[in-house]
């Protein structure tokens, strides 16, 4: 288990300046935190290698994808794809900072990204958002948003844990999936092999197989996260481990800080 907030790593460069932080490389692809301030505008550009994935998690932004048509609505929970040779930029209609995630495979190249003649966006503001799909009941006692990728075999679950002693489940591992979590909203604390590590907004956690996590909520405020798990998520692949004679994890059994993990999700459809 590792644990690390997003604010402490370092900005890449990229030929779009914004603040870019890559979070997790491995041979099939890469995952990046970006961010954009407000009436930013990022510059016009095309991959004609990789295919990225854009999983919006806070905020509210234009996406123009393509050299006509309108612009999509993004907003936090929405999943879009951008296929290769296909130009896109994005501009950040919100009042505060726009932050998405941008999955890109093949791993991202910066020789890879072609910059084509500027054009100004202006606010679409008449147009709707994209929809988001349903919230689901997760086995873990969260409630979710989940998306499955086929593209890449990686799945995606915003997820919403409550503080709640009916939905608190026992704590869960894998033995194939490797699972990533970020902090979006609230605070409270993940169990990770019994112990319990405080967690707070941008912190980013990786669980490896293994490890017996949940996350708990101690809060009137949700604990909102985004789970990435690789492969994508398996239900087959959830296993729990043997229950000990141990006390309830509460306020006294936090640690300082930090060490972590997160919610579960389950496998859904993706809309891109």
């Amino acid at each position: 288990m590792k644990i690390e907030n997003i604010s402490r790593l370092r900005i890449a460069a990229n030929a779009c300046n914004q603040m870019l932080r890559e979070l997790v490389r491995i041979p099939d692809w890469t995952l990046a935190h970006v961010a954009m301030n407000p009436e930013a505008q990022s510059l016009l550009h095309v991959h004609r290698k990789m295919t990225e994935l854009y999983v919006v998690t806070r905020g509210r932004a234009d996406l123009q994808v393509g050299t006509g048509g309108v612009p999509l609505k993004l907003r936090a929970g929405n999943v879009i794809r951008i296929d290769q040779n296909q130009p896109h930029q994005t501009l950040n209609t919100g009042l505060g900072s726009f932050q998405h995630l941008v999955l890109a495979s093949p791993p991202f190249d910066p020789k890879d990204v072609e910059l084509l003649p500027e054009v100004a966006m202006k606010d679409e503001h008449y147009r709707p958002d994209l929809a988001l799909p349903p919230r689901v009941d997760c086995f873990d006692g969260a409630r979710i948003i989940p998306y499955n990728s086929p593209y890449c075999k990686v799945s995606f679950a915003f997820g919403s844990v409550v503080n709640d002693s009916r939905r608190r489940k026992q704590a869960h591992y894998h033995k194939k999936t490797t699972e990533w979590i970020l902090v979006l909203e609230g605070s409270g604390f993940v169990e990770i092999n019994g112990a319990a590590h405080r967690i707070e907004p941008n912190d980013w956690i990786q669980v490896d197989p293994g490890e017996a996590h949940a996350i708990r909520n101690i809060n009137d405020e949700h604990v909102t996260v985004l789970c990435v798990c690789n492969p994508a998520f398996d239900g087959a692949d959830v296993f729990y481990p043997k229950l000990r004679n141990t006390k309830n994890l509460n306020h006294d059994t936090i640690t300082a800080r930090p060490q972590g993990r997160a919610v579960m999700l389950k496998t859904g459809i993706a809309i891109y």
